[in-house]
């Protein structure tokens, strides 16, 4: 197995997904990543569904992402020249190994913005405008299946969790 070369960091590739979604209008998007290992996906809401790029096979999570924002990006190029179709268990491996660091604070800010799906030089007044919407379209009172509820329960955990760190980093920056 060879492993992808970049120097991005977590918080500079989220600002790339950013850039990349906004350019090609996708407004409902999220960053996941594993509570287990460093593995990363990015799921994102086009044609009436959700869709999920995923890597695991770096050895960052800042790699792993950065794989996912590279097949997001040439996908989104691949389909503005007329191709299409869906493929799945497909596995994307770059070459050339640089290690990056970890810089805990900023990527998790970074994810949470990334996560409610603005920038992060918003008002606050905008990042709750965003949550409480997001919030209101994921929540999984009165979805019968099951499967839908246990994904809406997940996405609701995580636009919490994003929204709680932003308010208390806002807080003590206040």
């Amino acid at each position: 197995m060879t492993t992808m070369k970049s120097t991005k960091t977590i918080a500079e590739t989220l600002a790339d997904l950013r850039r990349v979604f906004n350019k090609y209008g996708i407004e409902d998007y999220e960053p996941v990543p594993s509570q287990t290992d460093n593995s990363y996906a990015v799921r994102y809401f086009q044609g009436g569904g959700w869709l999920t790029v995923s890597s695991r096979l770096q050895p960052t999570k800042a790699l792993n992402l950065r794989v996912c924002y590279s097949v997001i990006d040439a996908l989104f190029l691949w389909a503005s020249r007329g191709v299409s179709g869906v493929s799945q268990g497909v596995t994307f491996i770059g070459t050339g190994l640089v290690k990056v660091g970890d810089v805990r604070g900023e990527d998790d800010l970074a994810e949470a913005y990334t996560t409610l799906g603005v920038d992060p030089g918003v008002s606050w007044g905008e990042v709750e405008s965003v949550y409480k919407a997001k919030v209101r379209h994921v929540h999984p009172d009165g979805v019968q299946d099951p499967e839908l509820k246990r994904v809406g329960e997940e996405r609701l955990k995580r636009l919490n969790t994003a929204y709680e760190l932003l308010e208390k980093h806002r807080a003590a920056k206040a």
